[in-house]
């Protein structure tokens, strides 16, 4: 066999193996939605139940997140704000009425990663609802901002997003970026809203480095050939 034909086989089989066995870069599922919060022995715990099945107490702290999540049944990014100090933070100067009472409401749009294309989220608040004593969370939330609600979802609060509900979105990213190390309630700023949450997709082209470890080989390959021709010629 020639010596051109030998290399060219070499080099062909060379480049399949190396499409077969590089790894692929998949789609994952991750959600962007409103997520429900309350505390826990001093932590904030994702809720398993919408805002109508809690009955807040005087005190109580609750709060709104908006994130883009790896699964729809919990979320790593809580509120950005430390939950044993909200109350005092957000009511500590409302005083109580007869029969009702006080809870401390966070609503935290997020950072502008997991704001749909060209929206900006707002900045973070907190706010004091004063309730009936018989209230409940979603009571706790219409005190103190405007909700837009579908099939019992919180779709949007205080007109942030707009046009969407609850979705699911496709990405390239095999994980989630950390939140900033930052207070929204004591010092909301563009660098905390602008903070990463959602690792970036890959770059369209890729990384070099399968290609030059590709091209090494096909070289290495051209070689033997050449030199198992040189062995064969008398």
């Amino acid at each position: 066999m020639p010596i051109s034909v030998r290399a060219t086989c070499i080099s062909v089989a060379i480049c399949l193996a190396a499409l077969v066995f590089a790894p692929a870069a998949r789609a994952e599922t991750a959600y962007r939605y409103w997520t429900f919060w309350t505390v826990s022995n001093g932590q904030w715990v994702f809720s398993q139940v919408g805002p109508a099945g809690t009955a807040p107490n005087d005190g109580d702290v609750q709060a709104w997140r908006f994130a883009v999540t790896a699964n729809a049944s919990g979320s790593a990014y809580s509120p950005r704000t430390d939950p044993t100090q909200a109350f005092k933070r957000i009511c500590g100067s409302v005083p109580r009425p007869e029969g009702q009472i006080r809870v401390a409401m966070v609503i935290d749009p997020g950072v502008a990663n997991a704001a749909p294309a060209g929206q900006v989220p707002p900045p973070a608040r907190g706010a004091c609802a004063v309730i009936d004593e018989t209230g409940s969370g979603a009571d706790v939330l219409m005190a103190v901002a405007t909700a837009r609600v579908q099939s019992g979802l919180v779709c949007g609060i205080d007109s942030y997003p707009t046009g969407e509900c609850a979705i699911a979105i496709e990405t390239t990213a095999t994980s989630i970026g950390e939140d900033a190390e930052t207070d929204v309630l004591a010092a909301p700023s563009a660098a905390a809203s602008n903070s990463a949450i959602a690792a970036a997709p890959a770059p369209a082209g890729g990384s070099p480095v399968p290609l030059i470890a590709v091209g090494v080989v096909i070289a290495l390959g051209l070689v033997g050939a050449w030199v198992l021709q040189r062995r064969r010629v008398p």
